[in-house]
């Protein structure tokens, strides 16, 4: 647990693990999620949540505690179909997310970010530009140097994704930019903190 969470984080998710009853893998980077929560298939299953191995410690407590509160809004209304991200899921998250906001544990930005984020909490914590962005100062690449993003381009700036795609920077339409990708000509609206090549 050590090599994945703050270390003073550690023996708080120690307990939320040993009190529950899922497993805890780590998986390999997916870009389209930070990890998931899955209920059992049969009768006598277990639950599953899953993070990818790659987050920075402070992402990967924010995302563990996201699923964990998907496991107990499964627990806690187990004959009812709920919203996903609906209110129940949102008070759970709140709930477990507070004793962690303590400065042993995330740096000042990222108490700071976390608590706008639970004010008006999204359904993931990319979906909140500022949170993200203020997590993505933590990533690093393997080099171990800051990742270079959209947001870091000037505008007309031509880049490459990770995908491989190529695209020249347009204007930012509140979260996100239109961008026009060289090899189709189509626009696309591309996220400022897409990481590129």
């Amino acid at each position: 647990m050590q090599r994945y969470f703050p270390e003073a984080a550690v023996p708080m998710v120690v307990e939320a693990y040993e009190n529950s009853r899922f497993q805890l893998k780590f998986k390999k980077p997916r870009s389209s999620k930070l990890g998931d929560f899955r209920a059992p298939l049969g009768y006598k299953g277990i639950c599953c949540i899953t993070l990818n191995g790659n987050l920075n410690p402070y992402q990967m407590l924010v995302t563990f505690v996201h699923e964990l509160a998907h496991y107990n809004v499964y627990m806690d209304y187990p004959k009812r179909c709920l919203e996903p991200h609906g209110e129940e899921w949102k008070q759970t998250f709140a709930q477990l997310l507070l004793p962690y906001l303590r400065p042993e544990i995330f740096p000042e930005d990222v108490i700071s970010a976390l608590k706008k984020h639970l004010q008006h909490i999204k359904a993931s914590s990319t979906a909140d530009a500022n949170l993200a962005k203020v997590m993505k100062r933590y990533d690093a690449n393997p080099s171990g140097e800051k990742a270079l993003t959209v947001d870091d381009l000037p505008e007309g700036a031509v880049f490459q994704l990770e995908n491989g795609m190529r695209f020249k920077k347009g204007p930012k339409r509140r979260t996100r930019y239109q961008c026009v990708c060289l090899d189709n000509d189509k626009t696309y609206s591309v996220s400022g903190l897409a990481e590129i090549k």
